[in-house]
């Protein structure tokens, strides 16, 4: 619901947004504003339909359980990997 302070509020803006731009940048603004707006709108749907397909492709795939294969530690080269007998 709007409020008397927000009614107030937004005519401060616009009384600012006058005095800033001029009323002949005004509508050339809000116009510029409504396209971004649009462009934006139409981006994120679109980066929304992306995202949607993905997860369907990824859950639609098949998972095959595996168990993890086991690693075998690297073997160390040269005199370290020999061992000599302690007199």
């Amino acid at each position: 619901m709007l409020s008397p302070t927000h009614i107030v509020l937004f005519l401060l803006v616009v009384l600012l947004a006058l005095v800033v731009f001029g009323p002949k940048r005004l509508p050339e603004l809000g116009s510029s504003l409504g396209k971004a707006l649009q462009e934006f709108k139409r981006a994120s749907t679109s980066t929304m339909d992306e995202v949607r397909s993905v997860t369907s492709v990824v859950s639609s795939t098949p998972t095959a359980e595996t168990k993890p294969t086991e690693v075998e530690p690297p073997v160390a080269s040269g005199a370290a990997s020999e061992t000599k007998p302690l007199d």
